[in-house]
């Protein structure tokens, strides 16, 4: 029989988004077709803009109102971009946008206009810093 040392402990780091598509987590890349089914609703914003105040009402018959109802709710029940929530996007061949959830039915990813890079590492890159500059909601805080 041999002897073992008791394991050391190991710190468990808990992702409080672990049940969303990788995707809307920033893991990998939402495809943008201008037009057609497949379609992304989106807007083209600067990084640095003011957020734009946004309505809080959910019309059910939108496409994107499930996806609205749960953004709204991990946003702190407020409408509008969703703290720490960056994602990357493929505008065009190429070309990546780093781009922003937000709590709206009509308009669920917001673009930055100022943050769009040839390699999609690099737009990666960006978003994690981001997202660590300005970590999402956690279970108790709003």
């Amino acid at each position: 029989m041999s002897r073992r040392g008791k394991a050391p402990e190991v710190p468990l780091a808990r992702d409080e988004s672990w049940w969303l598509h990788p995707a809307f987590r920033g893991q990998q890349t939402l495809p943008l077709a201008d037009t057609g089914v497949g379609a992304l609703p989106h807007r083209w914003v600067r990084s640095d803009d003011p957020v734009v105040a946004a309505e809080a009402g959910v019309d059910d018959a939108s496409g994107y109102a499930d996806l609205a109802k749960i953004l709204y709710t991990l946003n702190g029940h407020r409408p509008g971009p969703v703290r720490g929530f960056y994602v990357i996007v493929e505008a065009a061949p190429g070309r990546y946008a780093v781009g922003q959830l937000c709590a709206d039915p009509q308009v669920p990813v917001q673009l930055f206009e100022d943050l769009v890079f040839d390699s999609e590492a690099e737009a990666r890159e960006k978003a994690a810093a981001m997202r660590a500059a300005q970590p999402g909601p956690q279970r108790g805080r709003g």
